[in-house]
């Protein structure tokens, strides 16, 4: 339960347990994510991530479930006229094959997340919003552009956040700096790709 006294306090009790959180000043989604954790709910199973664009051009896939390449081209149609189509005003959750997909427009790109039945609509709509200011942050208000010129690093910053479909890392620092030295790495290695070109291109002379 949520303590009166201080909005940033949750207690926990069960039969054999008792514990208390204290979180401090955080951010909305981890005070959410901690609070899920708390009250002992199951794990969320995400099968998987779909970044669709208003004109149905597809700008990210991630798979946590087994699809044959066949399926996942039929469940891309099937979702971007399903999504596509659906008014602004009507809500964020459409039941397919047995699963909910979770989606949610975010200037011209749809990002959507399919769960089980019993999974809990709202946590993906946070992890949704999550991502996005994760690429915000990086990028400097993320575009469509941004992700079809740099899509490897979308990809990055998505495995930072969930692994296997479930949510791994809630701290927007942490991932941006995860991101930051892994940009390092790759600039050090193309340096040294340089150096040594230009190393055997003076040998070679």
């Amino acid at each position: 339960m949520v303590n009166e006294t201080h909005p940033f306090l949750f207690l926990h009790s069960s039969t054999n347990l008792k514990t208390t959180v204290k979180l401090g000043f955080c951010s909305d989604f981890f005070l959410f994510f901690i609070f899920c954790k708390l009250k002992g709910l199951e794990e969320l199973g995400i099968h998987f991530v779909l970044l669709i664009s208003r004109q149905g051009k597809v700008r990210l896939t991630k798979w946590y479930s087994p699809y044959s390449q066949k399926e996942r081209t039929k469940v891309i149609r099937e979702l971007s006229g399903v999504i596509l189509t659906r008014g602004p005003k009507l809500c964020n959750f459409v039941e397919w094959r047995g699963h909910k997909v979770v989606y949610k427009r975010y200037a011209s790109l749809y990002f959507c997340m399919c769960i089980d039945q019993d999974d809990n609509e709202l946590e993906i709509l946070e992890i949704i919003h999550h991502f996005v200011e994760i690429l915000d942050r990086y990028f400097g208000s993320v575009c469509e552009l941004d992700l079809i010129f740099n899509f490897h690093k979308a990809y990055y910053i998505l495995d930072e956040i969930l692994i296997a479909g479930e949510l791994q890392e809630s701290s927007k620092k942490t991932v941006a700096r995860l991101i930051a030295a892994q940009d390092s790495l790759v600039e050090t290695a193309k340096e040294q790709a340089s150096s040594l070109s230009n190393m055997i291109a003076h040998a070679t002379k």
